[in-house]
């Protein structure tokens, strides 16, 4: 049990120094923050959907989801929608310039693994990535 608590708390210091080297040179480039960031690549995936829906993959309160929101929609990145089938409800979904940042985010993301894994052994690239896999499917129980 002990050893798990130590490598729990290395992953937990790795983690956030990898992802801040994959992703420092993209932040330079736009101006955009992390959280609207998190909303952009959310929205890419899912679609359109109703900000609740936004909120509750997010974690966060749909106060805290309108003003992302609200300054995502100044900046030209997002839309609000009138919901069809009900005239009270909002949907967001991405405008072009939106789509464009998260495909630039990807394409910096995919470009820098690229990068990394190369200088690994295939065999631990494959192993790294199903751990990954093993990992996402975790959050999904």
């Amino acid at each position: 049990m002990k050893r798990t608590h130590e490598i729990a708390d290395q992953i937990a210091v790795l983690m956030p120094q990898i992802a801040r080297q994959i992703l420092m040179e993209f932040f330079t480039s736009v101006e955009i923050t992390q959280t609207q960031l998190f909303v952009v690549i959310t929205l890419q995936e899912k679609g359109c959907c109703r900000l609740s829906e936004l909120s509750k993959d997010l974690r966060v309160s749909a106060p805290t989801v309108t003003g992302i929101i609200d300054r995502l929609e100044k900046s030209g990145h997002v839309q609000r929608i009138p919901d069809i089938e009900d005239r009270r409800a909002i949907n967001i979904q991405l405008t072009p310039r939106g789509n464009d940042l998260a495909k630039r985010l990807r394409t910096t993301v995919q470009n820098r693994w690229r990068d990394i894994i190369e200088k690994l052994p295939l065999s631990d690239s494959e192993n790294y990535l199903k751990i990954l896999h093993k990992i996402k499917n975790l959050f999904a129980k």
